[in-house]
């Protein structure tokens, strides 16, 4: 079944894009109203985003003075979902 799949997508590999180009979606132009609620989107996401972050490191930051064994763990778990989130429109393009 799994070599009939991949020889059906090597024979047709465009037919999805014809169809999204006979549909108009490679035009160039976003729709104002999808591009609109996309925009608001990352931008509450970006927000969410960081304050997620800011209440970590103050929590991490608390557990450090408080001598917790883990802290250095979390820490450094935090710098990694930083350094991701920080890089991921790179990932996502």
């Amino acid at each position: 079944m799994l070599l009939l799949v991949a020889v059906i997508i090597a024979f047709l590999p465009d037919a999805r894009s014809h169809a999204l180009n006979a549909a108009g979606a490679f035009n160039g132009t976003p729709i104002s109203g999808v591009q609109t609620f996309v925009d608001k989107l990352r931008g509450n996401l970006v927000w969410l985003g960081g304050t997620a972050m800011g209440l970590v490191i103050a929590v991490v930051g608390i557990m450090f003075m408080a001598g917790h064994s883990r802290a250095h763990d979390l820490a450094i778990r935090t710098i990694a979902g930083l350094a991701i989130l920080a890089s991921i429109s790179g990932i996502v393009a």
